[in-house]
């Protein structure tokens, strides 16, 4: 990619960094993944730039577009696979038609839950670790491309079907096509830097239990330092190494996420979901909810509420 369009994107073209919520599926615990299939067949294209609390992989299958990644741009092809990590700001402006894409959304605690304590959290650093846009898009060979296609169809199929048992297929599924995608990037010397770090899961996984575990309640410093066996300032290095982002933003998308299910469900208003999930100001809650999901609470409870009738 030519030096010149990142900087092009960083002087005219911030202005898409205006956050829009994908809205129409928010996911649970219980409801993890999200699959969905996009075709477009002429311009100009309908989808928004947006931010979500959750992971993502999209699949390009057909068509060309620009992909614009927080301050970065670069040009997508057929056979390409994106991979974004929570709060990451993206965007795409096609340029060929037709265009389809195949787009995974998963929580991180989908990965976190897979154990043992490398595999899992190996997974989920590919999506938070603080990367450039060409570590993010990557051009599998046709084969392994041809393999996580044929795993996505058949979780869009799981997903729209929903038969017995498509949740524990849904997770197979992912596992096997990130699996996929590692091994080859380990193979060809693509993998992520600073790989090593063994010795630094069992706090971060200690942290991240403690986390799931009380989030509903006021957390300190001090009471995670003492869950994950180790001091604060070494908690503080430890996260942001192994996963890319501060324990405390983790935290607070944790917390989002659950919120914004509350929000989607019947029988429930802001004040009550800001609560529930552990947020002791409302407007603190309120300010967070936006800097996510782009969308006031409210807001995002109206839109949810008008896309089910």
């Amino acid at each position: 990619m030519p030096k010149g369009n990142a900087a092009d994107s960083r002087v005219s073209e911030m202005t898409w960094l205006v956050d829009v919520l994908e809205i129409r599926q928010p996911l649970t615990e219980t409801n993890p993944i999200w699959v969905r299939e996009r075709r477009t067949f002429e311009g100009p294209p309908v989808a928004s730039p947006e931010r979500h609390p959750y992971c993502e992989i999209n699949l390009c299958s057909e068509g060309v577009g620009e992909t614009l990644v927080e301050t970065e741009v670069m040009m997508r092809h057929p056979g390409s696979v994106e991979l974004l990590g929570p709060g990451v700001p993206h965007w795409g402006r096609l340029k060929k038609y037709p265009h389809h894409s195949l787009i995974v959304y998963f929580l991180p605690s989908v990965l976190i839950e897979m154990g043992p304590a490398g595999d899992g959290m190996r997974l989920l650093r590919r999506f938070t670790a603080k990367q450039s846009i060409q570590q993010r898009i990557v051009q599998p060979e046709k084969s392994i491309y041809a393999q996580m296609k044929r795993n996505v169809q058949l979780m869009h199929k799981e997903f729209q079907e929903k038969q017995f048992g498509h949740e524990l297929r849904l997770r197979t599924l992912l596992a096997d096509t990130l699996v996929s995608l590692i091994r080859w990037e380990k193979q060809n010397n693509l993998e992520m830097a600073e790989d090593e770090v063994e010795e630094d899961w069992r706090p971060v996984l200690r942290t991240l239990q403690f986390l799931r575990e009380h989030y509903t309640e006021p957390i300190y410093a001090n009471q995670v330092a003492r869950a994950a066996g180790v001091s604060e300032s070494r908690l503080k290095a430890l996260f942001n190494k192994v996963l890319g982002v501060s324990w405390v933003k983790f935290l607070q998308s944790y917390r989002i996420t659950r919120a914004a299910a509350l929000l989607h469900s019947p029988g429930h208003n802001v004040t009550e979901a800001a609560y529930a999930v552990g947020f002791e100001s409302l407007s603190h809650f309120n300010t967070i909810f936006r800097s996510f999901l782009g969308a006031s609470p409210r807001d995002y409870m109206n839109m949810g509420q008008a896309a089910k009738t």
